[in-house]
């Protein structure tokens, strides 16, 4: 069989979606290879066209081709528009495609396989962009008329998805399985003490989704109340509707209170911040999936992450949870985490071992059963 993978978002900066799509695909081809399967890669997918392609994911080797890895944006466009007006052919001819960037263009003589990440623009519409709610409204619309399966990245996104369109998995008998994902790194040993001086941590696009502002009044109650309070370092791309939560860290900043924003670092960078910090905070609202957590796990990092949405079940018992709009349970949280050394080191062995529950090797191998039963 030769399998198309949507890589489009790894030519961009890359948040969750891009590093579930990057995994994801070396994941596949490195059982799918020698199983006889083949890959097509597609840097430019449906509307996703990037100016500077290249900077995606590159896998090379016997049956891999890259067809759209040097397309620039005006022939991608074109191209994605006569495929999608029915006058030119998928490159390549893949058998079938998985679309990771929540795009559902047409892709005559494949069937097409899509993945939900998360349906915050419809059950959180405050936490998507204008323009994000609509592309993504209107994409998953065209699946639901275009998909032969759905893989969905957590349960808590499939219940998300059945409150929406109620019985319709059953109805249409549309396939579908849960594909989580999982930390990108193998997971240390084990548990390795943490400088006296090792920070907090934060990881995401600064957005309203995520929450900053709740880890900022937690951390600002923390730091008055510790004796040895510990600096805060706040890594991710700059969103959208992120001037409020920079002008909050401007201000605890001008303070002579030692948080810190990093921006966007590379995959190299990121490890070694996870190795780096004491724990990780992730009060986001809403999160399909909350790769993060994984990742901080895989690393010996414990982790205080919200009880909402998806990240319950991808923390399991390994985390202290708190309610998302509560800054005083997460300082409290804080306050005892940082005070009693052997809650740290329990709760990064329980994090090793919930890391450990997740690889994309069995990500892969659902999904290529999935793709599978659609043949």
């Amino acid at each position: 069989m030769k399998i198309g993978l949507d890589v489009a978002q790894t030519s961009a900066e890359r948040a969750g979606c891009a590093w579930y799509a990057d995994a994801l695909a070396r994941a596949l081809v490195e059982l799918g290879r020698p199983q006889g399967h083949a890959f097509v890669l597609y840097h430019q997918f449906g509307d996703w066209i990037n100016g500077e392609p290249g900077h995606g994911t590159r896998l090379t080797g016997k049956g891999i081709t890259m067809p759209l890895l040097h397309t620039l944006p005006v022939p991608a466009r074109a191209l994605w528009r006569a495929i999608e007006a029915g006058t030119a052919d998928l490159p390549d001819a893949p058998d079938v495609v998985i679309a990771s960037s929540f795009h559902a263009p047409r892709t005559p003589g494949a069937k097409l396989v899509y993945v939900v990440h998360d349906l915050v623009f419809w059950t959180h519409p405050q936490y998507a962009t204008d323009a994000t709610r609509l592309v993504c409204q209107r994409e998953l619309g065209q699946a639901l008329g275009r998909a032969a399966a759905f893989l969905f990245v957590s349960e808590s996104t499939r219940r998300d998805f059945e409150s929406l369109f109620p019985g319709w998995l059953a109805e249409s008998g549309t396939p579908h399985a849960i594909a989580s994902g999982a930390s990108r790194w193998p997971a240390v040993e084990s548990p390795t003490p943490r400088a006296p001086d090792a920070p907090w941590l934060m990881v995401g696009s600064l957005e309203p989704r995520k929450n900053h502002l709740t880890a900022l009044a937690a951390y600002e109650m923390y730091y008055a109340s510790s004796e040895h309070p510990r600096p805060l370092h706040i890594i991710g791309g700059r969103g959208w509707m992120s001037d409020e939560v920079h002008a909050r860290i401007d201000l605890i900043a001008a303070r002579g209170w030692p948080v810190v924003y990093r921006g966007y670092l590379d995959d190299r960078e990121l490890r070694t911040a996870y190795r780096d910090s004491f724990a990780l905070l992730q009060p986001s609202w809403h999160e399909g999936f909350g790769l993060p957590v994984l990742e901080a796990f895989s690393q010996g990092l414990p982790v205080i992450a919200a009880d909402a949405a998806s990240l319950p079940e991808v923390a399991g018992d390994a985390a202290i949870l708190c309610p998302p709009e509560n800054p005083p349970a997460w300082s409290i949280a804080m306050l005892e985490l940082d005070r009693d050394p052997t809650a740290h080191a329990r709760l990064g062995a329980a994090g090793l071992t919930r890391a450990n529950d997740y690889s994309w090797q069995k990500t892969a191998r659902t999904v290529l059963d999935l793709i599978t039963k659609l043949s």
